[in-house]
């Protein structure tokens, strides 16, 4: 299997970008909530992080809409890219919230979520390099998918178990909502890395199968 004819080369050197801003932006939020003190000082770099990969994911957008050659149909890229912005932007908001909500330490689930967080997306990075090169088939791809969807998995146990703890009587009411905002938009951000997962699976699986155009 080859790539389209006259491909614009950009969208490899692209998504690899993508990738790292992804593991960046995750891992700045696990030291973020790892660390001693959370304050806007220890969030600068998260939030640095997340206009970086703005910067590309628009760049790849551009680049769709002015027609440039892709290697890959172009509402697949479009959904792809937004999604790995999306989890990004989940990423920065629940660090940014908690600044803004004057939480100065993140709770141990909230800590074991952006560990399950900071995995998933370097799953999801790898499984972006899979994209970067021609395709040929198999299934290499494989295991990353299903590390992701079991990372899933332990961030929705995660997220039950905080969320219902927040319930017991023993958490003071403002904490209640401060980390009802801050565990969605980890969840959310768990969960984007699943839809990326599959997304990126099913282009795999339609250039194996032939469903790409190749060279003249």
């Amino acid at each position: 299997m080859r790539w389209f004819k006259r491909v614009d080369p950009a969208y490899g050197a692209l998504f690899g970008r993508a990738a790292e801003f992804l593991t960046a932006a995750t891992d700045a939020l696990e030291t973020l909530f790892q660390g001693e003190r959370i304050d806007a000082a220890a969030f600068a770099l998260l939030d640095e992080l997340e206009h970086k990969a703005d910067v590309v994911t628009h760049d790849l957008l551009d680049r769709v809409e002015r027609g440039a050659r892709s290697p890959f149909p172009a509402l697949a890229v479009r959904s792809l890219i937004s999604q790995i912005d999306s989890i990004v932007d989940a990423a920065e908001a629940a660090g940014e919230l908690a600044v803004l909500c004057g939480v100065t330490q993140a709770t141990p689930t909230a800590r074991e979520m952006t560990v399950v967080l900071g995995k998933s997306a370097r799953e999801v990075a790898s499984l972006l390099a899979f994209l970067r090169e021609p395709l040929t088939g198999g299934s290499g791809h494989r295991p990353y998918v299903a590390r992701v969807h079991e990372l899933e998995h332990e961030g929705d146990e995660l997220w039950m178990r905080g969320y219902s703890a927040l319930f017991t009587g023993e958490t003071p009411p403002l904490d209640v909502i401060r980390w009802q905002a801050i565990y969605a938009q980890l969840e959310e951000a768990i969960d984007g890395c699943e839809i990326a997962a599959k997304l990126i699976e099913r282009l795999i699986g339609r250039a194996s199968r032939g469903g790409l155009r190749t060279r003249d």
